[in-house]
């Protein structure tokens, strides 16, 4: 009996271990092709919120105008803040260094846009892994805007993006 004890214990911790939730994964850009050409994986933010009119059709959202300060901040896979954000004052241009933020303790998974000046009276956007690849595959620019939509339970303002390159854009939220 003493045995069949000693051998079961390591299995149930094994058990464990197979059954416990595993945490999602940090954003890989080693593909991106500022990566594999050995430079610096940027995207550049323009902040685009004073701008008036335009839509963009991945967003959902009508551009509309309210000048106001973004702030972008990555996130790590357990949807902390990792590393330094970007203050971009309306009308101004910022650029994010992703290569350091992939060299961070637990990476990134999402990079965040939020106000700062209206804070969750405007609702925030999270650019995905998937897009963030995509950028940097494609222009490294993101333009960053205020938006209003009409779609009944989720109607009001919301801060979105669209991205030259790999054609994303949106709330993401």
């Amino acid at each position: 009996m003493k045995h069949l004890a000693n051998i079961a214990s390591p299995c149930l911790v094994f058990a464990a271990i197979l059954t416990a939730p595993i945490a999602s994964a940090a954003c890989d850009i080693s593909q991106t092709k500022c990566a594999l050409n050995g430079g610096k994986c940027n995207i550049h933010f323009r902040n685009r919120t004073g701008d008036a009119g335009g839509s963009d059709g991945t967003s959902g959202l009508s551009q509309t105008s309210s000048a106001q300060t973004i702030i972008v901040k990555a996130r790590d896979p357990s949807g902390n803040p990792t590393g330094n954000s970007l203050h971009i004052v309306a009308f101004s241009n910022k650029t994010m260094n992703i290569t350091k933020k992939t060299h961070k303790k637990n990476g990134f998974k999402t990079i965040k846009l939020a106000s700062q000046d209206f804070g969750a009276q405007i609702a925030s956007a999270s650019i995905s892994c998937d897009e963030v690849i995509a950028v940097l595959n494609g222009t490294g620019i993101c333009k960053v805007f205020h938006g209003h939509t009409n779609t009944g339970q989720n109607d009001g303002d919301a801060i979105g993006y669209q991205c030259d390159g790999g054609n994303v854009g949106g709330p993401g939220r």
